[in-house]
């Protein structure tokens, strides 16, 4: 999760991280950019909070499937 507009971590040293990450073996990353959002999501919870809902209800979904390695959120 990330706002596009953070100016404590910048979205390309973000976008940095989750592509080393994705080259790493069994390593999901779901990542999730909330457009106009700075780095304290100011204006944007309720966006948040729906997207960290769906996130959350993904990942019980996926609880007892056997599915190996879960994503992770960035």
């Amino acid at each position: 999760m990330h706002g596009d507009k953070d100016a404590v971590v910048p979205a390309k040293d973000v976008a940095t991280l989750v592509e080393k990450l994705k080259t790493q073996k069994g390593i999901i990353i779901d990542q999730k950019i909330i457009r106009d959002g700075n780095h304290f999501f100011d204006g944007k919870l309720d966006q948040l909070m729906e997207t960290v809902g769906a996130y959350l209800d993904k990942r019980q979904g996926m609880v007892g499937t056997g599915g190996g390695r879960k994503p992770s959120a960035a």
